[in-house]
């Protein structure tokens, strides 16, 4: 399995409009493509921005491919990104998930 990483800030007026974004459109987004195993996203205030990272988790990254286009290195963005993310970052990072255990 491999875990895909991405972190963007925002400003922090614009946290839970772009936290709702993420619900509404990149969510499904991924679910959708075969191959995805799920997502988890955190959230850090960092003085007047905010945080995300969003952590997907994907069967290969053939299947990642099928999401990310050809160059699953490079983000996916969003219109939405654009208008509110202070910064976009030019890679993601992949790890193989070598293993995990959660409780809730």
């Amino acid at each position: 399995m491999i875990s895909r990483v991405w972190r963007g800030r925002t400003a922090a007026g614009n946290a839970d409009d772009y936290e709702a974004f993420l619900a509404r459109t990149a969510y499904p987004d991924y679910g959708d493509v075969e191959g995805n195993r799920g997502w988890i996203l955190l959230r850090q205030p960092q003085g007047g921005a905010v945080e995300f990272m969003l952590i997907s988790f994907w069967d290969s990254m053939d299947a990642l491919r099928r999401y990310a286009g050809p160059d699953p290195e490079r983000p996916k963005y969003y219109p939405e990104d654009k208008a509110v993310l202070l910064e976009l970052p030019d890679v993601v990072d992949h790890y193989d998930v070598i293993d995990t255990q959660v409780k809730w």
